[in-house]
C-alpha cells in the first residue's frame, strides 16, 4: 500500500512546486511590468518633456540645458536653477535685516534697458500709426493678465501702437460672485489696467494710448462710427460704444482684421510660416503645436491700419488665454528670447504690489517659510476642492516640521484651515493686520483690487510652494519663483500627494499637467530662463 502511495505523493509535491515557481514568476514578470511602466510614465510626463523652440541654440542655452541634468526637466530643490540660488537667498535676507525700502528694491525684478527706459521713439508721434485694438477677457483677473499679455507680445512684434479699452467692470473685480475683495460701496464699479500694471514701464517698449485718444486721432481718417466719435467718455456710454464696434464684423474695407487666433487653437508663425518651416526641416515639434493650427501674419495684415483681437466674441476662438512660452514659433531665436525678456521688464505690477507685499515677506522672512494658494471658491474646477486635511496629506512631505506656512486662499471658513494650524505655524493675509502678524500692514493704505496680487508677490518668496491645479493665479506665482531664482522653482499643486522625492513628484505633477503647447494653466521654465540669455533687440 505504502508503495503505491508514493508516486502519488511524490506528484503532489511536483505539483506545489511547480505552483510556487509560476507563482515566483509571476511576481518578477510583475515587477518587470510596473518598473516598465513608471518609466515610460515618467518619460512621457515631464521628465523627458518637450523643450522651448531653440532651432538655433547658443552655447549659453547648451550650458543651461546641461546644468538642468540629462532628463531635460526641472532642477531639484537642492539644486539652483542658475548655480547662485543660495547668494539669492542671503541677498535677500540682508535687505531684510537692512530695512523695509532696502527688500522692496530688491523685489523689483526687472531690468529695464537705459535705452528703453527713455522712452525714445516709443510713443506714436502722429496719425496714420497702425494699432492693436483688443477687447479685456471676461475671465477673472489672472485671464485677464494672461490676455493682456498676449496683445502686448502682438503689438510689439508688429511694432504697432496698443489701444487701451475704455474702463470697464471686470468680472470678480467690479462685480460677480467675490468671496474676498467684497466692495464696499453699491457705486457702480470699473477698472483700467493702469490700475495694476506699470504703465510707464510698459510704454518704454510698446507705444500706448487710450480708446479715447485713439477715436480722437483717428476718427476721420478711419470713417469711425458716429456713436465711438461723439460718445461720452466720461460715461458707461463709450465703453458699450467700444465693445460694439470690436464685436461687430470687420472687414477689408473697414481696414480692420479681427483675428480669432485663440493660442489655444491657433500657433502664430513669425515671421511666417515659411520662415519658420526652413528652420526646421522636419517640421516643429508636435509637442508644441499639437492639434493647432498654424497662422502668419500676411501682407495685407500687416499694412492694415488696425489689428483687432475682440475677446470672448461669439465663441473660443476670441478667447486669448495662453501659456506665453507657447503663442507663436520663431525663426530668429534670439527674437524668441527678447520678447521674454520684454514681457518679464516691462508687463509687470506697479510697484505699490511689491512695496506692501514686501511688509509681509519681512515679517515671515524671505524664503523662510512656505506657502500654499487654496482656492476653494470662484473656481468652476470643483473636483480640485479637497478638505484641509487632505490637502495636508498631499503637501506635508513638501514642509519642514513646524515651519512658518503661508496660505493664500478665498475660504472664509475661520476654521477651516485647523488640521495645519495642529502641526504648522499658519498665516493668512487678515493676520498682518493685527498681532499675530505683528501689524505688518497695520494702517497701509491697501487698493481692494491689489490684494490677490499681492498675495503672489508673498507666496513667489516662499522656501516652497505648492498652488492649486487649474489656477491661473497660481501658475503666475510659479512664473514670479523663476523670475527671483527662487531656490526651489518646482511645480507643486496641493491637489496632488507628493513623496517629496523629485524625480517621482515630477511624474506626478505632469502626468495631470503635462507641458505640451495647448495647456495654458502652467508656465514653462524658459519663460524665465531664456529671458536671462542673448537677444536681439527689437
Amino acid at each position: 500500500m505504502r508503495s503505491r502511495q508514493q508516486p502519488a505523493a511524490r506528484a503532489e509535491g511536483f505539483k506545489e512546486r511547480v505552483t510556487w515557481v509560476h507563482l515566483l514568476v509571476g511576481i518578477v514578470v510583475w515587477v518587470i511590468f510596473v518598473f516598465s511602466y513608471h518609466a515610460r510614465t515618467e518619460e512621457s510626463t515631464g521628465l523627458a518633456q518637450p523643450e522651448p523652440l531653440r532651432p538655433q541654440a547658443p552655447a549659453e542655452a547648451g550650458a543651461l540645458r546641461a546644468a538642468r541634468g540629462a532628463d531635460g526637466g526641472f532642477v531639484a530643490p537642492t539644486l539652483p536653477l542658475d548655480g547662485h540660488s543660495a547668494d539669492v537667498v542671503a541677498e535677500f535676507g540682508v535687505a531684510a535685516a537692512s530695512s523695509l525700502a532696502a527688500l522692496q528694491s530688491k523685489l523689483y525684478y526687472w531690468k529695464l534697458d537705459p535705452l528703453y527706459n527713455s522712452g525714445i521713439g516709443r510713443l506714436p508721434t502722429s496719425p496714420g500709426d497702425r494699432y492693436v485694438l483688443f477687447l479685456t477677457d471676461c475671465g477673472g483677473f489672472n485671464n485677464i493678465r494672461m490676455a493682456f499679455e498676449y496683445f502686448v507680445l502682438m503689438a510689439w512684434l508688429t511694432r504697432r501702437t496698443l489701444v487701451l479699452p475704455p474702463p470697464a467692470g471686470w468680472y470678480l473685480i467690479d462685480f460677480g460672485p467675490m468671496k474676498r475683495m467684497q466692495m464696499t460701496t453699491s457705486k457702480h464699479s470699473v477698472t483700467e489696467y493702469k490700475e495694476f500694471f506699470d504703465i510707464e514701464h510698459l510704454q518704454a517698449a510698446v507705444p500706448i494710448i487710450s480708446a479715447e485718444e485713439f477715436v480722437r486721432r483717428e476718427g476721420d481718417r478711419l470713417a469711425l462710427p458716429a456713436n465711438l466719435v461723439d460718445a461720452d467718455w466720461s460715461s458707461p456710454e463709450s465703453e458699450r460704444a467700444w465693445k460694439s464696434w470690436m464685436k461687430s464684423s470687420a472687414s477689408d474695407n473697414e481696414q480692420r482684421y479681427s483675428l480669432p487666433w485663440s493660442p489655444l487653437s491657433k500657433l502664430v508663425m513669425f515671421p511666417s510660416i515659411a520662415a519658420v518651416q526652413a528652420q526646421y526641416p522636419d517640421g516643429v515639434p508636435r509637442d508644441f503645436v499639437h492639434h493647432r493650427e498654424l497662422v502668419e501674419l500676411t501682407p495685407a495684415m500687416n499694412a492694415a491700419p488696425l489689428i483687432s483681437f475682440p475677446s470672448c466674441r461669439n465663441n473660443e476662438d476670441f478667447r486669448f488665454l495662453v501659456q506665453v512660452n507657447t503663442f507663436a514659433a520663431f525663426a530668429d531665436e534670439a527674437l524668441s528670447r527678447s520678447y521674454k525678456r520684454m514681457l518679464r521688464d516691462h508687463v509687470h505690477y506697479r510697484s505699490i504690489v511689491f512695496d506692501i507685499a514686501a511688509r509681509v515677506i519681512r515679517e515671515l522672512g524671505p524664503f523662510r517659510f512656505a506657502a500654499l494658494h487654496v482656492r476653494r471658491n470662484d473656481l468652476q474646477y470643483k473636483e480640485v476642492f479637497l478638505s484641509a486635511q487632505d490637502t495636508l496629506n498631499n503637501v506635508r512631505a513638501l514642509l519642514r516640521p513646524g515651519e512658518k506656512l503661508y496660505i493664500a486662499t478665498d475660504e472664509t471658513n475661520a476654521n477651516f484651515f485647523e488640521a495645519f494650524e495642529k502641526e504648522y505655524e499658519v498665516f493668512q493675509w487678515k493676520d498682518f493686520f493685527g498681532p499675530r502678524g505683528n501689524y505688518a500692514l497695520r494702517g497701509v493704505d491697501i487698493p481692494r483690487k491689489l490684494e490677490g496680487c499681492i498675495e503672489q508677490v508673498i507666496c513667489a518668496l516662499a522656501r516652497v510652494f505648492a498652488g492649486t491645479l487649474e489656477s491661473t493665479f497660481s501658475s503666475y506665482i510659479f512664473r514670479l519663483r523663476g523670475y527671483y531664482h527662487a531656490p526651489n522653482t518646482e511645480v507643486y499643486f496641493n491637489t496632488l500627494k507628493y513623496t517629496g522625492n523629485v524625480k517621482q513628484d515630477r511624474a506626478r505633477t505632469y502626468s495631470r499637467k503635462p507641458l505640451k503647447g495647448q495647456i495654458y494653466k502652467s508656465e514653462h521654465p524658459s519663460i524665465w530662463e531664456d529671458a536671462e540669455l542673448p537677444h536681439t533687440t527689437w
